[in-house]
């Protein structure tokens, strides 16, 4: 879909979606709202949107590194306004005629009207709807879309929720103009999970082999070489002492111990193959480790396999193998490797009638993929339409920090603090993803450093609760 597809229906979840996020009621705000110039008369108060130009999504995806305007906050919010948040704002869209710097990022009017001529709609639809993701044909080895190609990356400012920020922005100017009003808290929680893509080090003979190899040619150990063929043996005739296969309950003792005890755990339903996991789901050690987990309180969910991001086929086969195990019980999940196509793998979680994905972060870098840190519905651009589908966004995973980033575990830590403090500003759910396979002795420096998170993450804020189960019982959630 080349042309950016800003409809009624795409402006009016946009607005949605920026005032649930500013704690207002959408169907209960006594306003007047506009997206673009209205002259019609009203009674209510108003607030109006400035429209940007047509062509101004495509501009943005080909604006030059670092050439958005930034704005003071002091020069973005009423006066007297304070936000959590001190850093400028970045402006993805200008309303029309308010681009070359003559007027505010927001104003109010003679007659009280409050006037944004930056575009929030086309911003915030932009970072949700993930639209650049299908005009950019940019792809890795896995089929993923980079976050070095994103604009939110080239632009500088993946590590920022700019859709929270923006929702923060207009709840000042609601101040303004409806004196009284308070907005609903939003309170800021944490939600660890851990995709289960294996369980032994030594999966099959050509891992054995690598290993080996990798020992006596590189570094010339034929000690290693030894002890790593020995472990391999082990490993296959008492599997469940494998390193792997203990991080599961080392990972859910370690979150009961810190109070974070809704952790979920993600397994794989395909076959055992190269790109995909190592274990049978219907396994008995694996039905006894799910049940396990779930008598502990933590929630399971789908790891959808590496062919399913827009196969509902093969996915709707997976997903009736965990179905067998967990019954009715509403569950959500995240694809295997962070493979995803727009708009066409949420379309896969919602025709299979699962509650919420959790896939939506880049493989290489960690920051805010959809400009958000509070769970939201989808919006399909195809079919022009809000999904029935959460989307609880992933912030960053162990391997983006250590593998594709190649950052020290003290960088990492840095990193992992720094995206959990944003989210506390602005009262969103903090996602993490750690593997049951990043802790055995050749990830001792981030295992610890795991332990130390998980010490700051205690303080910080309460857990988040399980997304699928909320919605089922109709608890308030974001949208």
């Amino acid at each position: 879909m080349s042309t950016y597809p800003l409809t009624r229906e795409a402006v009016s979840y946009s607005w949605r979606q920026l005032l649930t996020r500013a704690g207002a009621d959408p169907d209960q705000l006594p306003l007047t709202l506009s997206y673009g110039e209205n002259t019609a008369p009203s009674s209510r108060a108003k607030v109006i949107i400035r429209r940007c130009e047509a062509s101004a999504a495509r501009a943005l995806l080909e604006r030059a590194p670092n050439s958005l305007d930034w704005l003071p906050v002091s020069e973005v919010v009423p006066a007297g306004s304070a936000l959590p948040i001190s850093e400028p704002i970045p402006i993805l869209f200008w309303g029309k005629g308010a681009d070359q710097g003559h007027l505010p990022f927001a104003s109010q009017r003679a007659d009280g009207t409050i006037e944004f001529h930056a575009d929030l709609i086309a911003a915030v639809f932009f970072m949700l709807s993930r639209w650049e993701e299908t005009v950019v044909a940019e792809q890795d080895e896995h089929g993923r879309f980079p976050g070095v190609a994103s604009v939110a990356y080239r632009q500088g400012f993946l590590d920022r929720p700019v859709v929270d920020e923006y929702a923060l922005i207009l709840c000042e100017w609601l101040r303004v103009i409806l004196p009284g009003w308070e907005p609903k808290p939003r309170s800021f929680s944490v939600k660890l999970s851990h995709d289960v893509d294996y369980i032994r080090r030594y999966a099959n003979a050509q891992t054995v082999l690598q290993a080996v190899g990798g020992h006596l040619l590189k570094r010339r150990s034929p000690k290693m070489a030894w002890r790593a063929g020995l472990d391999a043996v082990r490993e296959r005739l008492a599997p469940e002492q494998a390193p792997y296969f203990l991080g599961i309950a080392y990972l859910a003792r370690m979150s009961q111990e810190h109070g974070l005890g809704r952790d979920a755990f993600y397994f794989m339903a395909t076959e055992p193959a190269a790109l995909d996991n190592d274990y049978r789901l219907a396994s008995p050690m694996i039905l006894r480790t799910i049940e396990d987990l779930r008598k502990q309180g933590f929630e399971i969910g789908l790891h959808a396999g590496y062919h399913t991001l827009h196969n509902p086929e093969r996915f709707m086969e997976e997903k009736a193998k965990l179905d067998n195990i967990l019954g009715e019980t509403p569950y959500g999940g995240r694809q295997h490797y962070l493979r995803f196509k727009v708009p066409h793998t949420w379309r896969c979680w919602e025709q299979a009638g699962l509650s919420y994905d959790s896939t939506m972060a880049f493989a290489d870098h960690e920051g805010f993929r959809c400009g958000t840190c509070h769970p939201f519905r989808p919006f399909d651009i195809e079919q022009n339409r809000e999904m029935d589908l959460w989307e609880l966004p992933l912030l960053v995973m162990e391997y983006t920090l250590s593998q594709y980033r190649g950052l020290s575990p003290s960088n990492g830590e840095t990193r992992i603090l720094a995206l959990a403090h944003r989210c506390q500003q602005v009262g969103g759910t903090f996602t993490l993803l750690w593997h049951n396979s990043s802790l055995d002795d050749q990830w001792q420096p981030w295992a610890r450093m795991y332990l130390r998170v998980l010490d700051y993450l205690a303080e910080l804020g309460p857990r988040a609760p399980n997304l699928a189960v909320a919605e089922s019982e109709s608890r308030p959630l974001a949208t």
